[in-house]
């Protein structure tokens, strides 16, 4: 299934169109003009700018092959430790570099030209298999790369030949100003990965592009990799609400939640962590989206408990607007008289 060129279009323009795009690439353009000004000190700054550009690339790329909202640029591109896989395209295009210079060293322009179209070729397919199963060594892997051309289909050919043009225009840029061509540069290329994002979208291949490990793993390492994925979510959720995104932080916990192999143990598992922040204000508002979770499937006595230990911690306390009917009931069924009739104070 091909994008229609209405929404290629829409894809190519996206760095211009959308503000939380143009606003990170604002900030990337300032940074790395900072950073080629600075000189020896550039040096360090472009060890964390450079980073973080392909790692928000990457973003790109899963964010509209998964048709979800773009979220805005925040510190969490700025660390090392952070998605350490979506690094590996920076490591891609600097051994193509070095290859080709290898190549051109011992076998002269023509080889160096057929090696980088080549690459140039693969380039974005290995992008595409990266934002889908976050694995180098399955980016490339030739089975995983032909699994993703033949999702894709003949559509895929649009990427290469897009690269290509990006290419020839920035060899017609350096008479423009460093600045210019710069901002010129970095809207082109945050285009292409949206636009490898669009030729994705259609297919669902976030569901089914992934390979099975070899070996089975053991349950002790399934639940080690599962509370490390949380923890995760957990950082980069306290980073949005520590900055004022509260909205931004829970979405993000809400959609992680519900893509969790273990659901209730989810909803426990997060509470748990934000009661051992110092603000706890923020669990206890995760608790009334817990409490609500809770009644939809019926778990009538945990989410009563949960309601009284929330009032503990701080007694103004009360569920969702939509739950205090279902809450006071529980709590007059169980006995609970008095705070039954706190909660039809509110």
């Amino acid at each position: 299934m091909t994008p229609k060129p209405a929404e290629l279009l829409r894809a190519a323009l996206l760095p211009v169109t959308n503000i939380g795009v143009m606003f990170a690439l604002l900030m990337f353009w300032l940074l790395v003009s900072l950073a080629a000004a600075a000189g020896m000190l550039g040096i360090w700054l472009g060890i964390v700018i450079v980073p973080a550009l392909f790692r928000y690339q990457i973003k790109l790329v899963e964010t509209v092959g998964r048709g979800l909202k773009l979220e805005p640029l925040d510190t969490e591109f700025f660390r090392w430790i952070s998605d350490w896989w979506s690094l590996f395209p920076a490591i891609v295009v600097i051994a193509i570099a070095w290859a080709s210079y290898e190549i051109h060293s011992s076998a002269g322009d023509t080889a160096m030209t057929v090696f980088i179209v080549v690459m140039g070729s693969l380039y974005p397919a290995m992008v595409a298999v990266l934002s889908v199963t976050h694995s180098p060594l399955q980016a490339v892997s030739p089975v995983t790369l032909v699994n993703m051309l033949r999702s894709i289909g003949p559509a895929y050919g649009i990427a290469p030949v897009y690269l290509a043009l990006i290419v020839f225009l920035s060899t017609l840029m350096p008479p423009l100003p460093f600045m210019v061509e710069l901002l010129l540069e970095l809207l082109l290329v945050c285009s292409l990965h949206t636009v490898i994002g669009c030729l994705i979208k259609p297919h669902a291949i976030f569901d089914d592009i992934s390979i099975p490990d070899p070996v089975e793993r053991t349950d002790t390492q399934v639940s080690s990799d599962i509370e490390k994925a949380r923890a995760n979510v957990l950082t980069y959720a306290y980073g949005l609400i520590n900055r004022g995104n509260r909205d931004g932080g829970f979405r993000h916990l809400f959609d992680c939640i519900d893509t969790d192999p273990e659901i209730a143990a989810a909803w426990a598992w997060y509470f748990g962590r934000m009661l051992e922040w110092e603000n706890q204000q923020p669990a206890l508002f995760f608790a009334q989206h817990y409490i609500h979770d809770m009644l939809k499937y019926g778990e009538n006595i945990p989410a009563l408990k949960l309601v009284m230990r929330c009032r503990l911690i701080d007694n103004t306390f009360k569920p969702l607007t939509e739950d205090l009917p279902a809450v006071i009931r529980l709590a007059e069924t169980h006995g609970n008289n008095e705070l039954a009739t706190v909660l039809k104070r509110y």
